[in-house]
């Protein structure tokens, strides 16, 4: 919850924020990954639109304890090795 007015970001959901992080914005192979923990996502999201022509995943990180609890399949998915993280 926040005073901010912020944009209902797509693939934002309880099911979602249970796994602790979810991709925004996705993409095959990103070039970039840009994350975000709290009102920030949006910041984030504005700025891989103005990223015109990079593959650029977006990723919110509401808890990070819950996603370190998650099977190494979805966070080696999420945030593949190899790519550069934000």
């Amino acid at each position: 919850l926040t005073r901010q007015a912020l944009p209902n970001l797509p693939n934002s959901s309880i099911e979602n924020t249970e796994k602790g992080a979810y991709a925004v914005i996705d993409c095959e192979s990103p070039e970039v990954i840009l994350i975000g923990t709290g009102s920030e996502v949006s910041l984030c999201w504005d700025a891989a639109k103005a990223m015109s022509g990079k593959k650029v995943r977006v990723v919110s990180m509401p808890c990070w304890e819950l996603f370190r609890a998650q099977p190494a399949s979805y966070k080696d998915a999420l945030l593949p090795k190899g790519v550069p993280k934000l």
